[in-house]
């Protein structure tokens, strides 16, 4: 094939995507992956569960799992100093370490972020209503003949 030719080519397939636009849409309701189209839910029990599992079993578990690692591993580094696995190991913990914290950040900020959704909803809904409220539909200022 010519150089010329590809370039040809190539400059019609472009033409043809630039003439031409697709949006993805939804899964019709019913359908595999459908359901209620366009119908925004959440569940304030659900969140509360959540928020719930979150406080009492997640976290403290990831603190005690964490903990556990590190007197495991700090026992571990103690016995092999010296040796090049100990320093192996000691900077495989700080890592852990930090993992750990990173992870019990991030459960942190999803819990609290649980928490003030339905104040965050509650936000929305009431500026919606107040730009909706100052839409202008021309009726005050029409008299009627």
């Amino acid at each position: 094939m010519a150089w010329d030719e590809w370039e040809q080519l190539k400059a019609e397939a472009l033409a043809r995507r630039q003439g031409h636009m697709q949006l993805n849409s939804l899964a019709p309701a019913g359908g595999p992956g459908g359901g209620d189209v366009g119908t925004l839910k959440s569940s304030t029990s659900r969140k509360k569960a959540a928020v719930k599992v979150l406080q009492e079993d997640i976290r403290p578990g990831t603190d005690k799992a964490g903990g556990h690692a590190d007197e495991s591993s700090g026992s571990t580094v103690r016995e092999f100093s010296g040796w090049d696995t100990g320093s192996g190991l000691k900077g495989a913990h700080a890592e852990w370490e930090l993992q750990v914290e990173g992870l019990k950040g991030r459960l942190g900020r999803d819990q609290t972020a649980l928490e003030q959704t339905k104040q965050h909803f509650q936000y929305v809904d009431h500026g919606v209503k107040s730009r909706a409220d100052q839409v202008d539909t021309g009726r005050a200022g029409r008299r009627e003949a």
